[in-house]
């Protein structure tokens, strides 16, 4: 699988690619009376359509300025699903001592907790999921200088730190907090705690490490190099973690000499990286992606799961046209065995294309909508969920990138991925492009110029 990096550029308009996604009613502005009278509409072009494997995605990238190079959601659990197969999530990170010291020689050690904030927003298909957690150390170092992929697990340790099993949680809780030097009982957002029990172990682990060490964060990486959390039981959901809120990561919570109760944080950071393999036996994603013919859906699977290639070479044949708006309309397909009250569709599709490079890029009309904040009106592609027992559906406006399929500027096969790349749990099964009744439609509206 290729590996690419994908960020968001943010291209300047011209008025050309600006007029082109107006509506059909306003257009008009620069063409000649005569003009008026061509606006014409289609929707009859012949699409075609397949799944195809996704490409392993950027999960963490090298700090920058804008960016801590940190996802915003990181997901957790092996999920079943009947249609897109196994999917196995597990989390790696880094973590550092927010404050470089030591946190005492003489101290007496109360608890070492593992706190990991809930981003409940993200949590996908079964809600009430038990997950069975365990944490390791892991055997080897993340490179400080590198970008990882979701296809990169490393190695860990083969001894459980400790294990655990737990319901993701939807509610605030309240806690004792000491970063103060004083206990205040505070109400904080739902997170998962996890208290080691032993404390001769990893705590001490930590405890032993020479004061020196704790003065250099990069001394420190290699004297730790993080933990390892993954999932032994497999279920129906994936729950999600934010591991850049500003509680997330270890405390040890300890007494002085002189009994004052205290904390020690260590944040997660400088890397953290998702890991997700795969496993698609017999299910239907499986079959496709091994060429199964006469292929009735399309299968879209979240991070680097699974793609829908749609191709629409008739487009190329329209000369001397400016397209007032092109929207590909799609049909959401109830595949014999699933479980929608679980598996919802994607909230959003993305619309890509490879360049002339094979590197994927967005198209343009999603560029245009994300530097307008405007993306629902000029993009779309959201879910829409169907009525009176119809299918559910996603418009998405393509109407720059069909003026540059026109113009041979990029190719008439449109890739469509689940959106955020990287940060999406969610699956969607769409009819086959051609299907006799919910097939996908591109509605076209242009104005064809005199020769």
């Amino acid at each position: 699988m290729k590996n690419f990096l994908f960020h968001l550029t943010f291209l300047g308009l011209s008025m050309a690619a600006v007029f082109s996604c107006t509506n059909p009613i306003d257009t008009g502005s620069g063409l000649l009376d005569e003009d008026l009278v061509n606006v014409q509409n289609v929707d009859t072009f012949k699409i075609t359509s397949t799944t195809v494997p996704g490409d392993s995605l950027l999960v963490f990238s090298i700090p920058t300025s804008a960016s801590s190079g940190f996802l915003s959601r990181y997901f957790f659990g092996k999920l079943d699903d009947p249609i897109f197969g196994l999917t196995d999530a597990i989390i790696q990170t880094q973590f550092v001592p927010v404050v470089q010291s030591h946190p005492g020689l003489g101290i007496k050690v109360d608890s070492l907790v593992l706190v990991l904030p809930y981003n409940t927003s993200s949590i996908y298909s079964d809600k009430a999921q038990r997950y069975n957690l365990e944490i390791r150390e892991l055997a080897d170092s993340f490179a400080l200088d590198k970008n990882y992929f979701s296809n990169q697990k490393l190695p860990a340790k083969s001894s459980v730190i400790y294990s655990k099993s737990f319901v993701s949680s939807f509610d605030s809780i309240r806690i004792n907090d000491f970063s103060s030097g004083v206990k205040t009982e505070t109400k904080v957002p739902p997170q998962l705690r996890v208290r080691f029990d032993d404390m001769n172990t990893f705590a001490g682990e930590l405890l032993k490490i020479d004061t020196s060490v704790y003065r250099s964060r990069v001394k420190f990486l290699k004297s730790i190099y993080g933990l390892q959390l993954n999932a032994t039981n497999t279920g129906k959901g994936l729950t999600a973690f934010d591991l850049t809120a500003s509680r997330a990561g270890l405390y040890l919570y300890y007494q002085t000499a002189s009994g004052l109760a205290q904390e020690f944080r260590y944040a997660f950071g400088f890397v953290a990286a998702s890991s997700i393999t795969r496993d698609r036996g017999t299910s239907l994603l499986g079959k496709y992606l091994n060429a199964e013919p006469n292929q009735e859906y399309v299968l879209i699977q979240g991070q680097e799961g699974s793609a829908g290639r749609f191709s629409i070479p008739g487009v190329k044949n329209l000369k001397n046209v400016i397209v007032n708006k092109a929207e590909l309309v799609l049909k959401v397909a109830e595949v014999e065995g699933d479980n929608p009250s679980f598996f919802t569709p994607s909230p959003r599709l993305l619309a890509m294309y490879r360049n002339e490079k094979g590197n994927l890029q967005v198209v343009q009309d999603f560029n245009i909508g994300s530097q307008s904040a405007e993306i629902d009106q000029i993009y779309n592609g959201v879910y829409t969920a169907g009525k009176n027992n119809e299918p559910g559906t996603y418009t998405i406006n393509l109407t720059a990138h069909v003026q540059d399929m026109i113009a041979g500027k990029v190719p008439t096969d449109i890739l469509l991925k689940a959106f955020p790349l990287a940060e999406s749990a969610a699956r969607t099964t769409l009819y086959r492009a051609d299907h006799p009744v919910h097939g996908a439609k591109l509605k076209l509206y242009y104005t064809q110029l005199n020769q």
